[in-house]
């Protein structure tokens, strides 16, 4: 049947509008309406270039990344985090000022972009009005779901003049506010650059170290406070790496743990130095340090007993130095695994108490064996008497719960002198001995065990068998 000239422009219609449905999807997020990603970027790069004909090279981009959107939706369904994040576009294109652009960027991440902005004062006075209106907690179900933002800033004069760049360095920016744990916003520099190519350089070093042997312990020697008599080593992590040289852990272990590589290190260091002690003489004590990431792999437990039963070492002379911030998170969890370690004669000892977190509370929930007074009351104590009279109440806490307390980062005979009439049971530190390495053990044990013992010579197989 032939089409009449009307049914022909219906279809054309349909076929129009169908077309257009089609471009707008492209170009839109299905969920929030608002540009996507490419088109987002397209329409920056149309605007920056009308600019520069204008001869005028302004603009500030803000990119907000939503946390803990995977909870929302964990915890009442996806339908509840689609809702928030449409909740949140809305308020976006309600609160948009002329001339301004907004996209949802990834699953938990807006970005607008805001044209005639040339300082850093301006563009962080947008971040901040697009945090407030976003920060608001949003309605379900009668419920206020509280949102926690994250912003990363930018500036087309500082990006090259490239929307590439532009994009690139607010992503930048924001990756640093949440490596930083900051709910605020991070104006770009080059330094944040900089910072982000060595973390680059230094995860590529880490994913081959142990392979290229350029991850060892080191041992550094703890003295009972008393005597003086050796009490054990800390086995600590060190890297060295032959195209970067020494990384410092404080640099490379949070890489290993944002990159979720510090469970393999662990075990790794679990086994390598649960070898070494096993031929110590027995009364010396291991510590070794376990990041807050190691609970969550869920084989930890499983670790420790490998390391222990392949080594043959004593469970009971084994310590595991865990810091007041593994309590905080899923602290059932890790109390569960830290009572499974308990339970096969290892000790558990509580690393810096004191440094912020309230964790008084966890000192009676799990059977503790020492706390380890952060180095930060040492050092302040040269400075302010408060600091000792803090480090003091620590010392009165641990004996009224019947622990053991080290000291660690002692730096001269005031110090040491100062903890020993503190009451401290266990000295550690550079005034004493730098962490050693695994070859320089057994003279460093024989010299000990020579000042006990002066009339007793054994050979340094004797002191370590």
């Amino acid at each position: 049947m032939a089409l009449t000239q009307e049914s022909v422009e219906v279809l054309r219609d349909r076929i129009v509008k169908l077309e257009a449905d089609i471009d707008r999807l492209s170009k839109h997020d299905a969920l929030t309406g608002l540009l996507n990603r490419v088109s987002f970027y397209s329409v920056i790069e149309e605007q920056r270039v009308a600019a520069f004909n204008a001869h005028l090279f302004d603009g500030a981009l803000v990119e907000v990344m939503v946390h803990g959107m995977p909870k929302i939706s964990g915890t009442l369904g996806r339908h509840a985090g689609d809702y928030v994040l449409s909740a949140l576009a809305a308020r976006l294109n309600q609160s948009a000022v002329p001339g301004c652009v907004s996209a949802r960027m990834d699953q938990s991440q807006f970005a607008v972009f805001f044209p005639h902005v040339s300082t850093h004062d301006h563009a962080m006075q947008l971040a901040d009005d697009v945090l407030r209106e976003l920060s608001q907690p949003v309605e379900w179900l009668d419920r206020p779901l509280s949102i926690e933002l994250a912003a990363g800033v930018s500036l087309l004069s500082e990006s090259g003049r490239a929307t590439v760049n532009l994009i690139q360095n607010a992503e930048l920016a924001l990756e640093s506010a949440m490596l930083r744990g900051s709910m605020g916003r991070v104006m770009f520099n080059p330094e944040i650059a900089r910072s982000f190519k060595r973390r680059n350089e230094v995860l590529y070093a880490l994913q081959g170290c142990l392979e290229k042997n350029e991850l060892s312990l080191r041992y550094q020697p703890v003295y009972d406070a008393n005597s003086g008599a050796l009490a054990g080593f800390e086995a600590l992590m060190r890297m060295n790496c032959r195209d970067l040289g020494m990384v410092s852990p404080a640099e490379f272990i949070p890489v290993a743990e944002s990159a979720g590589m510090i469970s393999i290190f662990g075990a790794w260091a679990l086994q390598e130095a649960c070898s070494a002690a096993a031929h110590w003489p027995p009364h010396l004590t291991l510590a070794v340090n376990i990041s807050p990431d190691q609970f969550h792999t869920g084989t930890l437990v499983a670790d420790v007993k490998k390391a222990l039963v392949k080594s043959g070492m004593a469970p009971n002379r084994l310590e595991l130095e865990i810091t007041e911030s593994t309590l905080l998170v899923n602290s059932d969890n890790v109390l569960e695994q830290l009572k499974a370690i308990y339970d096969l004669g290892c000790s558990i000892v509580l690393d810096d108490f004191g440094t912020g977190y309230s964790s008084l509370s966890y000192l009676w929930k799990f059977p503790f064996s020492k706390l380890k007074l952060d180095k930060a009351f040492i050092a302040a104590m040269d400075l302010t008497a408060s600091a000792k009279g803090v480090a003091q109440s620590i010392v009165g806490l641990a004996n009224s719960l019947r622990l053991k307390i080290t000291a660690e980062g002692i730096e001269s005979e005031t110090q040491a002198k100062s903890l020993r009439d503190l009451g401290v049971h266990y000295l550690q530190g550079f005034y004493f001995s730098p962490p050693v390495t695994e070859q320089d053990l057994a003279p460093l044990v024989l010299r000990e065990f020579s000042k006990l013992y002066p009339s007793q010579r054994p050979s340094p197989l004797q002191a370590i068998a």
